[in-house]
């Protein structure tokens, strides 16, 4: 997939950052099922429109810390049963404390969500 680079393609030159940005695009394509041509053919026209729309901007990229967070709480609700705090604990590298305090703050976000607002 890295046929942005050569000297025969027709997108030699092309800016580094978007040729990484079309191989790992097209990567990720393939990973799930599409065909590596039109996968790269997708990935190439990802990076097009990011260098249309955003070219001349200073990106800064956030490592989303609070989404996988927010992420593996989610999966540790969704298999908390009521008796298995120890076992998440050692499954996610976290203390009991911290598995009762997940379940108590994700059961609450559940009641504020199909509550909403009261007043």
């Amino acid at each position: 997939m890295d046929a942005i680079d050569t000297e025969e393609s027709p997108r030699s030159g092309y800016p580094e950052l978007l040729a990484d940005l079309a191989d790992q695009v097209a990567a990720k394509l393939v990973e799930m099922g599409i065909d590596m041509e039109r996968a790269a053919e997708i990935g190439f026209s990802v990076a097009e429109h990011i260098r249309i729309n955003w070219s001349g901007q200073n990106l800064y990229l956030p490592k989303g810390v609070q989404y996988e967070l927010s992420r593996r709480d989610v999966e540790i609700f969704e298999k908390f049963n009521g008796q298995n705090h120890e076992a998440l604990a050692r499954e996610y590298d976290r203390t009991v404390m911290r598995i009762y305090q997940i379940v108590k703050a994700m059961r609450a976000a559940m009641i504020r969500k199909r509550q909403g607002s009261l007043f």
